[in-house]
């Protein structure tokens, strides 16, 4: 049996079994679906298509723009992230106005009116934060934004009952994901600058500890060194430093004094502080000035002539200062271009000289720190430049391409288009639950379908039996075998060791020699498997075979009840060595309706069985009965709860499997199939046997009604 086959004629099979199911589920579906298309509401949708330029923007250097490389994918699948994210939302509902819009705004719902209508609740329109969320939530159902395929292309699609708004809502939605998109670029850029620009002041600051580390220490140090190398240069350098920062110092607190005093327009103060004749002289002339217009008619000729020509000097007196203050600054910055070039010279020639390791450590230390220090301030100091510029510069990275109008078509229903695919979901559904009711729901209902689901011989079908009632007389089901040999039950059961023997023939190369091994299984308890062993034993018997019947249901033994016996020992007693093997015959009872020897179980056990079926203690007493009977029936535990069954089926020439009609999970058969198939001899057949199926007074009672005798 090849289970991973392509059975097409079982498949038609199942679909011919179930097409009564397939046709009202189809029917159901499309009934349901053709009403629906005409009460669902139209629907229209506009499209806006957006472009992603993911390439890098500077507008400060346009030969920076180039793409992100393998990165370009993921950013704009992360721009469409965006387009739909709340941030998109808040701004389309504050563009749009769609708080107060009709159909995005906020409403009563039907509850409310309802209650409204019949004066059950005054009904009060959500605020604040609730309104919101609820207008962002109407507006997120009816937004789709997709990449079209692997372009750089988005389109933000709008769905709205009225066509002209699907249009305004697509468009806007477009211009708030852009505005958002260079919004959130422009933070960033600051946010960058703020971090940069709150580390410049601990840069600069480092500079100058660093650097006036590394002076202090040749300041320190510096008598030391001339006098460990005789460098009387060193000390002229030195001196040479002191006066250029002394000079330095003095023009730049007199530039100070005159900057002050050029803003105060005090010109006795510049003239003095500057010390150039020029300007002095031009303050001179604008005091005299000054003095006679004090001695003038206001607002006389000669008063605004003498005004003018004072405004004249101011201007000369300015621009004259200015010159001299750029002059200054000029001979400030040459002063420290000069002691920077001189501190240069002095530290290389200490570095050049032969110096005591030490102290070379310590000097290259404090020169490598000031570097250090110098170069982060002056990436800082650039960066910042460079982010500020940046943040006031910013292009988005994506742009409108093509804007969308109101759609002229609904684009939802598409009559069409929906009972098409209903219809092909409704023929997927029933044929899905025409496989589910064949093969997972419920049971076996027929011989066919037990033959198609499991690929095994199905041997028999045996009828349903009344079981005797209490205190009759009668005994079990399993005496119709002698007391009414011509029903339709005897019969059966002979159709079940028909089925058997013709197996047992297609094997008999491979199987060993002496008595056979029968092995009655299930795959769940109360399947009447026992019944059906005590009977097949019986028909064997019957038939004039050496028979022997073993109760192998260590964990629940019924053979004695149905024999009506209630024996001492038995096989739990003989494999627990409580009866020495040579004693076999003492467990050993006749079945006084058939002759057949039976080993019962008397009483459950209470340790674990599968170490005991496993034995060679058993393995023995199945030699030893091979030997002795001509046939060896096994009526074994169910396969799905315990593992007993599994380790007899090694001992089985045959395997006639019980199904229950139209109670056994199929789920469950499958299952337990597949355990004895993994745990059988390669030889051994495994035949099915549908139990306890129902058949109407009826059902034999036309041209079979000569051959069968009420049961």
């Amino acid at each position: 049996m090849n289970d991973q086959g392509f059975d097409l004629r079982s498949i038609l099979g199942l679909l011919r079994r179930q097409a009564r199911l397939i046709a009202i589920t189809v029917l159901a579906v499309l009934v349901v679906a053709t009403a629906a298309v005409f009460t669902l509401k139209p629907i229209y949708t506009a499209s806006t298509l957006v472009l992603v330029d993911p390439s890098r923007k500077d507008l400060l250097d346009p030969n920076a723009q180039m793409g992100g490389g393998s990165g370009e994918s993921a950013r704009v699948d992360s721009e469409v992230e965006l387009a739909r994210s709340e941030a998109t939302l808040l701004q389309t509902i504050e563009d749009e106005n769609l708080v107060n819009d009709p159909e995005f705004g906020v409403r009563l719902g039907l509850r409310d009116v309802v209650l409204s209508f019949f004066r059950a609740a005054e009904p009060e329109l959500p605020t604040g934060n609730e309104a919101l969320q609820s207008v962002m939530a109407k507006l997120r159902e009816n937004i789709t934004v997709q990449r079209r395929g692997l372009t750089f292309m988005l389109a933000i699609q709008a769905r709205s009952p009225d066509p002209a708004t699907a249009a305004r809502i697509a468009n806007a939605v477009a211009a708030a994901y852009i505005k958002v998109q260079l919004d959130a670029k422009i933070r960033s850029t600051l946010a960058s600058r703020d971090i940069i620009q709150g580390r410049i002041a601990g840069a600069s600051t480092a500079v100058s500890q660093s650097e006036g580390a590394f002076d202090k220490f040749i300041e320190d140090n510096i008598d030391a060194i001339t006098a460990e190398t005789g460098r009387t240069d060193l000390a002229a350098l030195r001196a040479q430093l002191k006066d250029i920062g002394g000079n330095r110092a003095r023009d730049a607190a007199l530039a100070e004094l005159v900057q002050r005093g050029l803003e105060q327009r005090d010109w006795a103060a510049v003239s003095a502080n500057l010390g150039s004749e020029a300007v002095s002289a031009l303050a001179a002339q604008r005091q005299q000035l000054v003095n006679s217009l004090a001695d003038t008619v206001a607002d006389s000729q000669q008063s605004i002539d003498l005004r003018a020509e004072v405004a004249k000097l101011d201007s000369q007196l300015e621009s004259s200062t200015t010159e001299e203050l750029t002059t200054m600054r000029q001979r400030v910055s040459a002063y420290q271009t000069q002691a920077s070039d001189v501190r240069t010279q002095l530290r290389t020639s200490i570095l050049s000289t032969d110096l005591p390791p030490e102290v070379l450590t310590n000097i290259y230390e404090l020169q490598q720190n000031a570097e250090i220090a110098r170069t982060q301030y002056q990436t800082l100091l650039s960066r910042l430049r460079e982010l500020e510029a940046q943040a006031y510069l910013q292009v988005a990275d994506s742009r409108v391409v093509s804007q969308t109008l109101p759609p002229s078509e609904p684009s939802f229903p598409n009559p069409r288009q929906i009972l098409t695919l209903a219809g092909l979901a409704a023929l997927g559904l029933g044929i899905g639950l025409a496989f589910l009711r064949e093969n997972f729901v419920g049971g076996f209902t027929s011989e066919a379908q037990l033959h198609s689901f499991l690929r095994a011989p199905v041997i028999s079908a045996v009828p349903r039996q009344k079981e005797a009632r209490a205190g009759s007389g009668e005994g079990g089901i399993g005496e119709h075998m002698v007391s009414s040999p011509l029903s339709i039950f005897a019969e059966s059961v002979r159709r079940i060791r028909v089925g058997v023997d013709q197996a047992l023939q297609r094997s008999g190369a491979s199987r060993p020699e002496g008595g056979i091994v029968i092995m009655v299984s299930s795959a769940s308890p109360s399947e009447g498997k026992s019944t059906l062993a005590l009977s097949i034993t019986r028909a064997y018997a019957l038939a004039g075979h050496r028979t022997l019947l073993i109760d192998c249901d260590l964990r629940k033994p019924s053979i004695h009840r149905q024999l009506g016996l209630e024996p001492s020992t038995g096989l739990l007693e003989y494999l627990n060595h409580a009866v020495k093997e040579d004693a076999l015959p003492s467990i050993m009872t006749v079945d006084d309706e058939s002759g057949a020897q039976v080993v019962l179980g008397p009483r459950r056990s209470d340790i674990a069985t599968d170490s005991l079926l496993s034995s060679t203690t058993f393995a023995r007493l199945i030699s030893a009965a091979r030997s002795t009977f001509d046939i060896i029936v096994l009526d074994t535990p169910p396969v799905g709860p315990v593992v007993d069954g599994l380790y007899l089926a090694k001992h089985a020439d045959s395997i006639v499997f019980v199904v229950r009609w139209a109670s056994t999970s199929q789920h469950d058969v499958r299952h337990a199939v597949a355990l004895l198939q993994g745990a059988k001899k390669p030889e051994t057949e495994i035949l099915a046997v549908l139990n306890q199926q129902e058949i109407s007074k009826s059902a034999y009672s036309g041209k079979y009604a000569g051959y069968y005798t009420a049961s």
